[in-house]
């Protein structure tokens, strides 16, 4: 008798168990790469934000059978930290890593991946030394990002349905490889270059933006463009300083800070045009407005909409991209993927293919306290502004 009590309390306690077992998921390790430190600090911190979004949205949105496990680590905004922070990442079993922020620590962490036969998914520096490294047989390199020739695409865009006269160019030091490539594709536009000028670092030289924005108002005119290179915080000092030197013409900046709501609002200005991967009434895929509204709710600002959401996206492609099988680099190099910005597919460099159909980036405009969208064509709610 006592042998069967102890038989049935058995069976219960199996039956109570087993479920519990047959629920457990794997684990999908996945590295992110993020200045922490460093000079690029801010945008990591955007980009962390954005990774954790990810893993619940990969969820949420049934992206994923496996249970996402983040590993950060800091780059320290230089190629010798992106490197050891890499190697750090496969010794703790990660699958595949994405992010690091500049060229050089994007190219860093290229050819540690091509070493250590790792995936690596760049989702901000758009430098053309990683399609190059493809074509050499670096395999396990992918950008979800722009490539520079994208950046500098953009920007010809809006210098044409602008109808500007000329352009002036400013550019970051630290990210003079990024500019400079920038550079070379809008010169090809046909549109008058006026100047180009680059300002430094605050630790170099701490009055250099303000020099930089003074000369260059000296330069533009009414009906010019002012493209700045530069998506840090040291950008609205520059804008600042070039408005209240007489700076005229349309001030039009690659994104970051110069992208946020709350940054436009604190400068009111009468007039800035940017680029984004999205915005929030692009409506690209129902991860757009998911993206916005989540980081919004989680981390109470408004969401970084490039180096942050292209990071996003670089780990729910991650995620899709596993869901298949475990060989990563065929099913990135065959699938389509779903993301805030659209729809990504890699080419033969395993560059995502913008400028598509199913992914083009935004140019939007801050005219009287509200975004609007110039560029592309199905999202447009306005004509360009002149100020």
């Amino acid at each position: 008798m006592r042998a069967k009590a102890l038989t049935l309390i058995m069976l219960i306690t199996l039956a109570t168990i087993l479920p519990g077992c047959a629920e457990r998921k794997e684990t999908l390790k996945i590295g992110v790469l993020i200045p922490e430190t460093g000079k690029f600090a801010t945008a990591g911190k955007a980009m962390k934000n954005a990774a954790l979004l990810a893993k619940e949205h990969a969820e949420k949105f049934k992206l994923s059978k496996y249970e996402i496990e983040l590993i950060f680590a800091d780059t320290k905004s230089s190629p010798e930290g992106a490197d050891s922070a890499f190697r750090q990442l496969v010794e703790k079993g990660v699958v595949a890593v994405v992010g690091a922020y500049s060229s050089p620590e994007a190219i860093a962490a290229a050819k540690v991946a091509g070493e250590t036969k790792t995936v690596y998914i760049a989702s901000v520096a758009s430098t053309e030394q990683l399609e190059k490294m493809v074509e050499e047989g670096n395999k396990y390199v992918f950008r979800n990002a722009y490539n520079t020739s994208y950046w500098g695409e953009l920007a010809s865009e809006f210098l044409k349905i602008s109808g500007a006269e000329g352009f002036y160019f400013v550019g970051f030091d630290p990210l003079k490889i990024f500019n400079l490539g920038m550079l070379k594709k809008i010169n090809a536009s046909g549109v008058e270059g006026k100047g180009v000028s680059f300002y430094k670092s605050p630790a170099v030289d701490p009055k250099d933006v303000v020099e930089k924005a003074r000369e260059a108002a000296k330069v533009v005119g009414e009906k010019d463009v002012l493209i700045l290179g530069d998506p840090g915080t040291l950008s609205v000092t520059f804008v600042k300083e070039y408005r209240n030197s007489g700076g005229k013409g349309i001030i039009y900046s690659v994104g970051g800070v110069l992208a946020l709501p709350q940054t436009l609002k604190q400068l009111d200005q009468n007039y800035i045009a940017f680029q984004a991967a999205a915005l929030e009434n692009t409506k690209k895929t129902e991860l757009t407005a998911a993206y916005f509204s989540g980081y919004r709710e989680k981390f109470g600002e408004e969401a970084n909409n490039y180096a942050a959401l292209l990071t996003y996206d670089a780990i729910l492609i991650i995620a899709q991209a596993y869901e298949k099988n475990k060989d990563l680099v065929k099913n990135l190099e065959e699938g389509e993927f779903k993301g805030a910005a659209g729809i990504y597919k890699f080419d033969d460099k395993h560059q995502a293919i913008w400028g598509s159909e199913k992914l083009k980036g935004i140019i939007g405009e801050y005219v009287n306290g509200k975004i609007e969208v110039v560029y592309p064509e199905e999202f447009k709610t306005s004509e360009v502004v002149w100020p």
